[in-house]
């Protein structure tokens, strides 16, 4: 049986540092703390079946048609609905990538095959993914994309490598995919830590791609479960949102997602402090002979040859070990960007294991 593991265990590690869930090092807004304080008592009645005001903020936000967005509980629950609803024969993700894919694909019987990037082109997602057989098969092109379909996961920043897809490749991945009878769920969870462009302007021409999204990063509101997906495929849309359980996005979960979207520059702001703590956390990392991978998340991809798990939750600090990510080893490791002083106290305790 496969192992899987997710950072941000903290619930049997208690008292460290986590630095292995990747949150915003921010935190949450403080405009949505508010909200969610004043709001207390509407949580006693039953949440928006529809999720309406959420929607329509995520849609004015992105430009899409209101009934083109289906909120669900993380992302996580997006993919479980995406993958039933699909129920798809074949599957193609990247490896590595989060495991939360397979573990989906798993439950639906799919067969999964992997996209193996490589370390000696630097973990990048390339065309090279064209030229492989998964999408070595034609379909009619007015098929509805939605009945029968296969299915791809791409997630750009990918997790763990931190590595973005430029927008040319995703959209001839997406047409390719498309004439292949597949359909394409591209992970943007991180992508606002970045500064590329989404893809969700390509959904308009492209009804096989499901860009999905989440608040959980960037607003770390990974304790309320939110998360969204933006399809023009409206059939295909009703489908995944029927595909989940009533009330599955809760009061307070609609409640501070369209706070946070109404914050004004937190975005850019928390963009800007993790760039320059994330060229801090490499820069030490190299000093200390790790082999760092150039990401443009919140959060590094690196390997050690000294075993730091263990002696680091010993010093307080909790890291994600990257072992059970398929094409990583023991080797592996990814941190998450988090505030000047415990980078700082990371990195302290990191060069104190090495000597």
């Amino acid at each position: 049986m496969k192992r899987y593991e997710h950072g941000g265990n903290v619930y049997a590690h208690r008292g460290v540092v986590d630095f292995s869930a990747s949150i915003n090092p921010l935190g949450m807004p403080d405009e949505v703390v508010r909200v969610l304080r004043e709001r207390v008592r509407d949580f006693e009645a039953y949440p928006d079946i529809e999720c309406t005001e959420l929607c329509q903020a995520i849609a004015q936000a992105t430009g899409v048609p209101t009934r083109q967005v289906i909120c669900t509980a993380g992302a996580s629950d997006l993919i479980d609905r995406a993958c039933a609803v699909l129920a798809p024969r074949r599957a193609l993700v990247t490896a590595p990538c989060f495991s939360g894919y397979e573990q989906a694909l798993e439950r639906v019987g799919a067969t999964i095959e992997r996209h193996r990037l490589r370390e000696e082109d630097g973990f990048a997602f390339t065309g090279r993914v064209l030229d492989e057989g998964f999408f070595n098969r034609d379909r009619d092109e007015g098929a509805n994309a939605s009945a029968g379909a296969d299915i791809v996961f791409v997630c750009t920043p990918n997790n763990p490598t931190g590595l973005t897809v430029s927008l040319d490749l995703i959209e001839r991945v997406v047409c390719t995919a498309r004439r292949a009878g597949a359909v394409v769920v591209l992970d943007e969870c991180f992508l606002d830590f970045t500064e590329r462009p989404s893809a969700v302007g390509l959904c308009a021409r492209y009804p096989n791609l499901v860009v999905m999204r989440a608040f959980t990063k960037m607003y770390a509101m990974a304790g309320l479960r939110l998360g969204y997906g933006i399809c023009s495929d409206e059939e295909l849309v009703a489908r995944i949102g029927e595909a989940g359980q009533p009330w599955a996005v809760s009061t307070p979960a609609q409640v501070a997602g369209v706070a946070a979207l109404g914050v004004p520059g937190w975005i850019e702001r928390s963009r800007a402090f993790v760039d320059e703590q994330r060229e801090v956390l490499a820069g030490g990392l190299a000093s200390c002979g790790m082999r760092v991978i150039a990401s443009e998340a919140n959060y590094l991809l690196f390997k050690s040859d000294v075993q730091l798990y263990e002696p680091l939750l010993q010093r307080g600090f909790l890291i994600r070990r990257c072992a059970n990510f398929e094409g990583l080893d023991e080797n592996g490791y990814r941190i998450a960007v988090r505030t000047a002083d415990e980078n700082a106290a990371l990195l302290a305790a990191i060069e104190e294991v090495c000597l």
